[in-house]
Parts: C-alpha cells; structure tokens; sequence
C-alpha cells in the first residue's frame, strides 16, 4: 500500500467516524526543534479523535516533517470503566517514510487511568523496507506514563509524560521522550496546547550526540 492511499484512508478515518461519537475533535499542531543530525526543522501534525457511546474510541494523524519524514498512524481502542480504574484495550498501526526507507508497524497493548495517572504498554512488530533490503523486527514493546498535575483545575491542564510511542512517532523501547504538554479550554469547543518534547537518539541512550528537542502549539476543536 503507497502512501497515498495511507493518507486517504486515514483522513477518511478522521472525518467519515462520527455517527454515534460521544466526543469528537480535530486537532492542528506545528513543531519546531532541533535534531542533532538534521539540525533545525518543523513539523505539522494533522490529528481527531473520536469516542463512541459503546466504549469504542479512535484517534490517528497524518505528519510531514521539513526533512522529508511522512507518517501516519491509527490508534482503535475499546475502553471499560471498573470501580477503581478505567481499563483499556489499544490497538496501533503506523506508517513513516523518510530518505527511501518504509517503517510499517502493528500491535496491541493495555492501558490503565485512574486518578490522574495513566498508563499504557503494548507490543509490535516493525519491517522496515528500503535500500533493495528489508528488516523485520519481531519483539518491540511501546509505553507510556503519564501524570495530571492539575486534576482540580477546569480550564488548566499540565502533564508530564514518558513515552516512546507519541502519536506519529513509534521508537524502539530504548529510546524514549520526555514531554511537558500544557492545555487551556479557551471555550467549550476550542482549546490550545503547547508541548515540549526532549528525545535522547543514541544507542540505550548512550550517544549524547544525538538528541532531539522541539516544541509544538495545537489548536483542538470539539464537538
């Protein structure tokens, strides 16, 4: 499948889902950072998330990145609220395209909320297509953990998040991000979020030549 059709199909995903949503948004970022390799760059993330009455939810985005990076990814969840948590099963599919090189990833995992921290851990499997060749990687895990640190605040939202499998961006395990992601309700249908993004790239994290940092300013509006 080309990234056309990628593309399509997830815009399609985005827009054509909204029979039946309990909660809808559309979502438009840009990103500007610095990657030790490719030195400056910027980004746009266009992304929605849906949430149906039947505990069904999905979110996926479309990015294009300056230094010729291209992904797409689709996230289905299904979500069970129990007495002291709510429990979810995730799903994930992404595609990213950079210099040749195809990365096509698939998996599943679980995630747990309650009382301002939230979690998640999964597993997938990647082929990387590209240079005549190709690479399959059986065992690959993604995460997050995250903690509200504003629970009791209406229109404030303050995060801080550990992952390696931010919306668009799918890492190997050892090579995680470090985010602050602020939010403000403006209104009851628009909203802003600000967010900054350190990722260390060196191999386990041991080659502090390599890095990336970025910050990144969204507009969200709901329905």
């Amino acid at each position: 499948m080309n990234l056309k059709k990628l593309c399509l199909i997830t815009l399609a995903s985005l827009f054509a889902l909204s029979v039946g949503a309990q909660e809808r948004s559309v979502n438009v970022s840009l990103r500007g950072g610095y990657n030790a390799v490719h030195e400056g760059f910027s980004a746009v993330t266009l992304s929605g998330n849906y949430g149906f009455d039947d505990g069904w939810a999905l979110c996926g985005g479309v990015q294009y990145s300056t230094i010729g990076r291209t992904a797409v990814e689709l996230r289905p969840a299904y979500l069970y609220d129990v007495e002291w948590a709510t429990l979810s099963a995730r799903g994930l599919v992404h595609y990213a395209g950079q210099n040749g090189y195809n990365n096509l990833a698939a998996g599943v995992g679980v995630g747990l909320e309650r009382g301002g921290v939230f979690c998640t851990l999964g597993y997938y499997y990647r082929t990387i297509l590209g240079g005549g060749g190709r690479i399959d990687e059986p065992v690959n895990f993604f995460y997050e953990l995250g903690v509200e640190l504003l629970p009791n605040v209406e229109k404030w939202a303050l995060q801080l998040i550990f992952t390696n499998s931010e919306l668009c961006d799918l890492e190997r395990q050892y090579q995680p991000s470090w985010i602050v992601r602020t939010g403000w309700q403006a209104s009851e249908n628009l909203g802003l979020t600000f967010d900054v993004n350190y990722k260390a790239a060196g191999m386990f994290n041991m080659s502090t030549d390599f890095y990336q940092l970025f910050i990144q300013a969204g507009l969200c509006y709901r329905w």
